[in-house]
């Protein structure tokens, strides 16, 4: 019994930060968006709230990755160092900022295939 009320628990762990990932998707979505902007417009306002919103979702990141680091016995991901202010004052400003948000677009998706991964393993076990 006790280790049924063990796995019950991991997967509602796991269904969480599965739930968590799909909202920091919105963070993605609107970092992209606003960098989409600021890079049409070349605007120094536009650009600044580009940065402020990559890091909204960097740090969103971060924080599930943390407690997914605590359930599941994976790799780690490796995050980019934050974007600095300046970074468009940079030749290559736009690209680096457009890698940067795409990285941690992919330690999301990367999280979440190791999380369906874990619901997938559960699933069997129980068949």
């Amino acid at each position: 019994m006790r280790d049924r009320n063990q796995q019950v628990l991991f997967r509602e762990m796991i269904l969480d930060l599965h739930y968590r990932l799909r909202l920091a998707d919105d963070h993605f979505c609107e970092a992209a968006e606003s960098l989409a902007s600021a890079l049409s417009l070349e605007n120094w306002g536009s650009r600044g709230e580009a940065i402020r919103k990559i890091r909204t979702y960097s740090q969103a990141l971060q924080i599930i990755h943390q407690d997914f680091c605590r359930i599941i016995e994976e790799k780690h991901a490796v995050f980019p160092p934050d974007l600095a202010d300046w970074v468009f004052d940079h030749p290559e400003g736009e690209v680096t900022a457009q890698l940067h948000l795409k990285r941690l677009h992919a330690i999301a998706e990367g999280l979440e295939l190791v999380l369906d991964r874990e619901l997938l393993k559960m699933e069997v076990r129980h068949e």
